[in-house]
């Protein structure tokens, strides 16, 4: 793949009937049956025999196990030598998690019920006509085209979410659509009273999705938590707080998706703090509001809609950025209370976020050999 050249995802929902849903989800329970027995095959062969099985060695068992088991015939070969793929996937993270030497490794863990939730074809087995999609060994399944699909489909992934919705999401090779040069630059400092602070002036207010919805969500899951265990009620309340936790992932979703694209329009250069989010959640009074402001989502997706606008995302060190006066460089302790900066030195006097965006600005053109 030359450098022009990047993948690309296009997700619609799809309206299965009953009939294939009941197909649908009869390929997810197969599915994870053969990942499951796939991940324990690999484990036993190696704890007792000291035997490594690779993915061609799990591949070659497909055609043994549709004979003895005629029910896959029902799922089309590259859905299940894809299972077999992501167990290889899977394994391959943990060696080299273990060669890292870094923090727990996580060995590969069997599946349940209710975390296999899609399969993929590969190359084959699908098409798309009009409104519908064909799967094979499933049929025409009705599908909504927001938006028209452009490049080459390599994959597609049929997932099922929380509230029983289904989507297909199609991964495309597409050129690069680099954008016209603004000759702007901007940093970044995120944060909880205000989402982000932008060096050129501007802000982004803190939508605070979560907390919006708070008090509906702890209502839902003290009704949940009332209802006997493998109710049918219990089941009815357990898909009412799974629709709040969605709408409340959509709408953070949409915001991120919108300011990113904002962002990568405005600026040829942007700067964020490499911040270490797993620490901080650490805190336990601040770690709620930081999971909501989910900044590493917003900087995701501005890394992938940048890559393919042809600008330029750089992180950089935080340190000192908030304490650091941008002007004269003189460094004083603040307390998270203090939201205005004033420097005993310079007697410069600005807000106390706009200040750190300032410094990390500085810090990337350095970086980069610019000095400000």
């Amino acid at each position: 793949m030359t450098e022009s050249i990047i993948q690309k995802s296009f997700r619609f929902r799809i309206f299965p009937s009953k009939a294939q849903i009941t197909k649908l989800e009869n390929t997810l329970n197969l599915c994870r049956d053969i990942y499951n027995a796939a991940l324990s095959e690999r484990r036993d062969a190696y704890k007792l025999n000291r035997i490594s099985i690779k993915y061609y060695d799990q591949t070659n068992q497909l055609k043994e196990i549709k004979q003895t088991n005629p029910e896959y015939k029902d799922i089309h070969s590259q859905v299940l030598q894809d299972t077999l793929n992501r167990v290889d996937k899977a394994f391959q993270g943990f060696f080299r998690r273990v060669k890292a030497k870094n923090g727990k490794c996580g060995f590969p863990r069997f599946q349940g019920k209710n975390r296999y939730n899609s399969f993929t074809y590969t190359q084959s087995g699908f098409s798309l006509t009009d409104n519908r999609l064909t799967l094979s060994k499933i049929g025409k399944v009705k599908i909504k085209l927001h938006r028209q699909i452009s490049g080459r489909v390599k994959t597609l992934t049929i997932s099922r979410h929380s509230q029983d919705k289904w989507f297909a999401c199609f991964s495309v090779e597409i050129a690069k659509e680099v954008l016209e040069l603004t000759n702007k630059t901007v940093a970044l400092d995120m944060g909880l009273l205000i989402f982000a602070a932008l060096s050129d002036g501007n802000k982004i207010d803190n939508p605070r999705f979560l907390k919006r919805d708070e008090k509906r969500l702890a209502t839902a899951n003290r009704r949940l938590s009332k209802q006997p265990k493998g109710s049918q009620e219990r089941r009815k309340k357990r898909r009412i707080v799974a629709k709040i936790h969605a709408k409340i992932r959509n709408r953070r979703n949409d915001f991120a998706h919108q300011e990113s694209r904002k962002l990568v329009n405005s600026y040829d250069v942007i700067f964020f703090e490499n911040l270490n989010i797993k620490g901080m959640m650490k805190n336990h009074r601040l770690s709620k509001a930081i999971a909501d402001a989910a900044w590493n989502q917003l900087i995701e997706l501005t890394r992938y809609k940048a890559e393919n606008a042809g600008r330029a995302i750089i992180t950089v060190n935080p340190k000192h950025t908030s304490t650091d006066c941008h002007n004269c460089g003189y460094r004083q302790k603040l307390t998270l209370d203090r939201r205005i900066f004033e420097c005993p030195s310079c007697h410069i006097k600005i807000d106390r976020d706009f200040n750190a965006s300032l410094n990390i600005l500085a810090v990337g053109l350095n970086s980069l050999g610019n000095f400000p």
